[in-house]
């Protein structure tokens, strides 16, 4: 199978606060791949190292060292340090001759700016139909949040459901009085904290677990196949919040779904990949069925669409095409 790269950067439409810090940009890498009738498929790495996947440069540096035709044995060797990579090359191949797919709809939460901004933004999402929202926490203090929290849930109607995502950026202490204020005030509407330790303290996080009343799930602890197959292992009771861009192989789910592993402890949720990795994701969504709505209502920040058609693809190989012609196999 021969085989293209590219590398691209793309501004996001605006920037996006999280108690990791502020995202201005997203880069990856585009895979073309043709097979010896010239049927083409594509794929996407799209790693985000701030989130626990390999970074962009260990990515580039295993494009460089792949020879120019591709083979499943290939593919599967590439080692779990590189997840984002496994998913953009198993999708690839996966694609060769199948595109475009038939996307199924799907029930989709929609991302809230921080601070003040959600109590404007939400309204939008609910006209279309959308009931999940999720807010990012830990980004001003603990006393502006919950002030702007407790004028955002009365304004939430009966049946919306909020998801405070605090991006792993509370110590204990502060998780422990968060937790205490969402049983005072959650109003019911609260579906879950997610991360609300950073993901080292991981005994901490099962303790955290076993104490509180609202939901916890885990996203940055549980960013590959390996990880989450960790924390399976250790017992955890609650959620967890996958990434497929940044999860591995997607069969590597599919494996641990066959396994037993419950459809509703899981909630999907994007990376801000671009369109190539979008659509392959909800292409998986076929096989794993999600039970609770995805976490990439994220338009306000990248524009992602799905593809339709092969034009589709193509128009968008080219436009993100940042790096020239000097990367290609």
């Amino acid at each position: 199978m021969r085989w293209q790269w590219r590398v691209y950067e793309e501004l996001l439409r605006e920037p996006l606060a999280t108690a990791q810090g502020v995202w201005r940009s997203r880069s990856g890498i585009y895979l073309r791949l043709e097979d010896e009738q010239g049927q083409v498929g594509y794929g996407e790495i799209a790693p985000l190292p701030g989130w626990g996947s390999e970074t962009l440069s260990a990515a580039i540096a295993l494009c460089q060292q792949l020879p120019c035709h591709l083979s499943p044995e290939i593919i599967a060797a590439i080692p779990e340090d590189l997840p984002a990579a496994q998913f953009g090359f198993a999708t690839a191949w996966q694609s060769v001759g199948q595109l475009p797919y038939r996307i199924h709809p799907w029930p989709i939460c929609a991302l809230l700016g921080s601070g003040r901004a959600a109590l404007e933004q939400w309204q939008q999402p609910w006209q279309r139909g959308q009931t999940t929202f999720k807010w990012k926490v830990g980004v001003l203090s603990p006393k502006e949040e919950q002030g702007i929290l407790t004028t955002l849930l009365a304004a939430l109607p009966q049946g919306a459901k909020l998801r405070l995502d605090a991006n792993g950026g509370w110590d204990l202490a502060t998780a422990e009085r968060w937790f205490a204020w969402l049983d005072r005030h959650g109003n019911g509407k609260i579906e879950y904290v997610e991360q609300p330790l950073p993901p080292d303290q991981w005994q901490a996080l099962l303790r955290l677990s076993q104490t509180v009343t609202t939901a916890i799930a885990l996203d940055e602890s549980v960013v590959s196949a390996r990880e989450l197959q960790r924390w399976l292992e250790r017992g955890w009771p609650g959620r967890f919040v996958i990434k497929p861009a940044l999860f591995g192989s997607p069969e590597r789910l599919s494996v641990l779904l066959r396994q037993g592993l419950e459809p509703q402890r899981l909630v999907f949720s994007s990376a801000l990949e671009g369109a190539i990795a979008r659509t392959a994701i909800f292409q998986c969504f076929e096989t794993w069925q999600p039970c609770r709505a995805l976490g990439f209502g994220v338009e306000r920040w990248r524009s992602a669409p799905l593809l339709t058609s092969l034009a589709d693809y193509d128009a968008e190989w080219h436009r993100l095409d940042n790096y020239g012609k000097s990367y290609y196999k």
